[in-house]
């Protein structure tokens, strides 16, 4: 029999552990769906197979002020905006021809955000109503992040985005000076205390973490900073995190030996659970149902599979500490 490579495939091979064709599987269509779902989050959420560590980017991204008239371009790059009901102001960064007015810096990132409400040019003396609004990263303080991802580790260096070739830079004249000694018999011990030393003054005087805070059912990283004076438009945000492998991507995950196994074993506990209502009703025959030993029998099942994958495969605790 082909190895499982779809969610139907997944399912059809559980059935046949559990005895189908040749015994007919007392278990709903929806609650296999329900016992499925289980064992795919329980396996995404333990399992070391079912993630993999990436490096993501994201664009930095501007508000946008959809205008009820064509009259973007009369504003001025640069000039203040201010809105007749809210009172709030911002910098205008970007017109158009049509009606988007972008900006991306408001002059007080806690003040209240704009309305669809009237906005009047400062210099321009411009006015227009606006009909929407679309919120940028720099004016939420967060990006989204994908529902796939599970931990966020940490966001890369965002001033290392800028990088000097200037001789009076410090971290230029030592690369000149002792890599160009290193290659003359020059202490490799002496290059590498000094680089230590390097990186203990440049996390004192201007770190470069960033205090992040990642709720997984939000769908966004919010990242504690200056927005207004770290971050520039269109730069990108690299964030080093896990994801959990797609199933429907990488269909070899349906084939996962532990995956399979737990899987089995949700639903034979369902199959005996429905059995339980039986229990003790004698059939035709003398026959009588024993959905308690089934279930029984599964839960035991479970908590073995259980006890397994915390022990030798879920990663250890300060794994995501970055």
């Amino acid at each position: 029999m082909a190895k499982p490579n779809s969610r139907q495939t997944f399912i059809d091979y559980c059935f046949r552990s559990l005895g189908a064709p040749v015994v007919e599987i007392n278990v709903d269509d929806d609650q296999v769906d329900d016992r499925v779902d289980e064992a795919l989050q329980f396996y995404q959420h333990y399992h070391s197979d079912a993630i993999e560590k990436v490096y993501l980017k994201h664009k930095i991204t501007a508000s946008t002020l959809t205008l009820s008239t064509a009259t973007a371009a009369n504003f001025t790059v640069g000039e203040i905006i201010t809105g007749s009901t809210s009172g709030a102001t911002a910098i205008v960064n970007k017109t158009s021809t049509g009606s988007s007015l972008v900006y991306t810096d408001l002059t007080h990132l806690d003040s209240i955000p704009f309305q669809t409400e009237t906005i009047t040019g400062t210099s321009s003396s411009v006015t227009a109503v606006v009909s929407s609004i679309v919120v940028g990263n720099i004016e939420n303080k967060f990006i989204p992040i994908n529902a796939l991802i599970t931990d966020v580790v940490r966001v890369m260096p965002i001033r290392d985005t800028t990088s000097t070739n200037s001789l009076f830079d410090v971290k230029y004249q030592i690369h000149l000076n002792d890599v160009y000694n290193l290659g003359f018999l020059g202490s490799l011990i002496d290059y590498s205390m000094t680089q230590q030393w390097m990186s203990l003054v440049d996390g004192m005087m201007g770190p470069s973490d960033k205090h992040i805070s990642f709720e997984r059912h939000k769908d966004q990283l919010r990242i504690d900073m200056d927005w207004l004076s770290e971050v520039v438009l269109n730069q990108y945000i690299v964030v080093e995190c896990y994801r959990i492998i797609d199933p429907d991507t990488f269909t070899d995950v349906w084939n996962d030996y532990y995956l399979k196994r737990y899987a089995t074993a949700l639903i034979k506990q369902q199959w005996g659970q429905n059995l339980l209502k039986f229990e003790g009703m004698t059939m035709p025959g003398g026959v009588q149902f024993n959905g308690r030993q089934l279930f029984d029998d599964a839960r035991e099942e479970v908590e073995k599979l259980t006890e397994e994958v915390r022990l030798n495969w879920e990663q250890p605790v300060d794994f995501y500490i970055g």
